[in-house]
């Protein structure tokens, strides 16, 4: 059943999506892949519940109910057998909102702030608009995947003292082993460096592991960092903005929500309460079939490029519902890669400049999305790339 409500495809071109924003531009017929949220539905019985909270007709402002740290706190006791006391879960409504606060409020302008990279775009922006320096630490890529090269990452913790960690990774897809996560740990301590960690794509583990939030195997990390979490992305719901921030150290928490307070973020969005209710609570099983559609999904552009498109290199990863994608073989530019997805195949993705000087020669695609629509986008990539082949020859 829950399959067939996979398979349906929604318009939204109409309904202000950030992510079909596109089709303004170049039309109706564009099929987007860029943005990272899901075009299949949530929870039947979350979206069945936010109507019931439409019936009075009165959008009021909201407060937080007395179970809605108990939710939270079992979730991650259930889905990555993470144990914490309620009052170190904060609401937030964003996530890049509370790095934000953080790199703003708790760091000097002179401070550098350590990623991973290839990083996801709005991280790198929010230490750039905040007037700090980001301190590049290159993954390693080879044969296919990415791992952390733990030299360059201590000379990272060197020179910053602050360390934003992204499990799994965006735009790679990368899930941390327990071992990477200690070792990273290990080394913030050494160095005395805070670690802000973004775990809203903690639900999409592939590896058949659970997720490991890095704060639960480091004491020294429980007390020297900020975990982010989110409903978000496993359940489809990004524009009801709420995330929950671990907090363990007393006096971090006290200062983080007073900045809060300061910035006026105090009042869930209406909708947003209700949403993570239903889908903390109440589905589990969703999710698993979730997962399931989705992992095929990764395993049919992976087969699809190997048998159709071989210059195309999906990169291995286990994590996240977006594959990072190397075009290199093809030896063509950006731009070229921009026609011919843009104007010859109406597909639109992430471009790998959007990642920084990492992301050269690699897009991001999102496959969070009815299969129908997967497998037409693929079959536009193929017939796209046999015109700019064409192109190519028709100028030589």
């Amino acid at each position: 059943m829950t399959d067939n409500l996979f398979d349906v495809f929604t318009d939204r071109s109409d309904c202000h999506s950030a992510k079909w924003a596109i089709t303004r531009k170049y039309g109706k017929d564009m099929i987007s892949m860029s943005v990272a949220d899901m075009d299949l539905p949530a929870p039947q019985m979350l979206i069945n519940y936010l109507a019931k909270q439409n019936r009075t007709g009165i959008y009021g402002y909201t407060v937080l109910p007395d179970n809605y740290h108990n939710i939270v706190r079992r979730y991650l006791l259930r889905h990555y057998q993470y144990e914490i006391a309620n009052e170190h879960i904060i609401f937030c409504p964003r996530i890049i909102q509370a790095i934000s606060i953080y790199i703003k409020e708790f760091t000097s302008p002179t401070e550098r702030i350590a990623v991973l990279t290839p990083s996801y775009a709005p991280i790198v922006n929010a230490i750039l608009l905040n007037k700090r320096t980001v301190e590049p630490c290159a993954l390693i890529y080879q044969a296919g995947k990415y791992t952390i090269d733990f030299s360059q990452l201590e000379k990272c913790f060197q020179i910053a003292k602050t360390f934003i960690l992204i499990s799994p990774h965006n735009p790679t897809g990368t899930v941390w082993s327990h071992r990477d996560l200690q070792r990273i740990a290990t080394l913030a301590e050494k160095y005395g460096v805070f670690i802000l960690s973004d775990d809203v794509h903690a639900d999409f583990d592939f590896s058949g592991r659970k997720h490991i939030i890095i704060s639960a195997i480091s004491s020294y990390v429980e007390k020297h960092s900020i975990i982010c979490t989110s409903p978000a992305k496993t359940f489809n719901i990004p524009g009801l903005e709420i995330s929950n921030l671990l907090i363990c150290n007393k006096n971090v928490r006290d200062k983080f929500q007073g900045h809060m307070q300061a910035l006026g973020m105090h009042n869930p969005n209406f909708f947003s309460i209700p949403a993570l209710q239903i889908a903390y609570q109440y589905c589990d099983d969703w999710l698993d079939e979730l997962r399931d559609y989705i992992f095929h999904n990764k395993l049919i552009v992976k087969n699809f490029f190997t048998q159709e498109i071989p210059q195309l290199e999906m990169i291995n990863s286990e994590g996240t519902y977006l594959i990072w994608v190397n075009y290199s073989k093809l030896q063509i530019s950006e731009e070229k890669l921009r026609h011919w997805f843009l104007d010859l195949s109406h597909i639109e993705v992430s471009w790998g400049s959007d990642f920084g000087k990492e992301g050269l020669s690699f897009f991001r695609m999102n496959v969070a999305m009815p299969r129908a629509l997967l497998k037409e986008s693929l079959e536009r990539m193929k017939q796209g790339l046999a015109l700019l082949m064409q192109e190519e020859l028709n100028h030589e």
